[in-house]
């Protein structure tokens, strides 16, 4: 008997304890998401120490590491064939025209000159019936595409590979929008956004070797 009664007033305390939870439940996931928030302050601006990396640092020590600039520059492939266009999708004046120099005449990393040899077919600003061909395109984001068919032409993965050391491009930025109408005009198409001079060496174009 003893023991009936103590089992139902432990049921009865279990119940308004839960009681209690349930009630006060809204105040306890409010503090809930208090901590959490700044755990996460404390965690962004003190525990996470991520190393930042400066792309003109880097690319430099990289190009001195493995004397990219000699590399590069004894390199004897035809660039001149390998058909461009630049086109300018910010607003500022007359970046289409810098870049077509750098690629044209090269430019230079502290002491080391990187040679341009490119021939540029068209510099513009991208304008309505580019769009038409390559669709809406961010300004605030750099696009490069190339109009050549690899399956056909393998030979261009070459080119390619020589085009990605010379501007610094990541290989992820590439985009292949093979039509006949675009591979009549030219091989590749470099559209410049609002991050054109970010992680690449084209922030080293200011100057073009004259």
């Amino acid at each position: 008997m003893l023991s009936r009664k103590r089992n139902k007033r432990s049921y009865y305390n279990n119940e308004n304890k839960l009681k209690k939870i349930l009630k006060n439940y809204p105040l306890i996931l409010l503090l809930f998401f208090f901590f959490f928030i700044i755990y996460s302050m404390l965690d962004y601006h003190f525990f996470d120490k991520a190393e930042l990396i400066d792309a003109r640092n880097h690319n430099t020590k990289k190009i001195r590491k493995f004397n990219l600039h000699e590399l590069y520059n004894k390199k004897n492939l035809n660039h001149h064939e390998v058909r461009i266009w630049i086109l300018n999708n910010t607003s500022q004046r007359g970046l289409a025209g810098k870049m077509r120099d750098c690629f044209e005449k090269g430019y230079s990393i502290v002491d080391k000159k990187i040679k341009g040899d490119y021939t540029i077919y068209k510099q513009d600003n991208f304008v309505k019936e580019d769009r038409y061909d390559l669709g809406k395109i961010d300004p605030e984001e750099t696009r490069v595409f190339i109009h050549v068919n690899i399956n056909e032409k393998p030979y261009f993965k070459t080119h390619i590979q020589e085009f990605l050391n010379f501007s610094g491009f990541d290989e992820n930025i590439l985009e292949y929008e093979f039509s006949t109408k675009l591979y009549e005009q030219r091989d590749i198409t470099i559209i410049l956004g609002d991050n054109w001079n970010l992680d690449n060496n084209l922030i080293y174009c200011n100057e073009p070797i004259n």
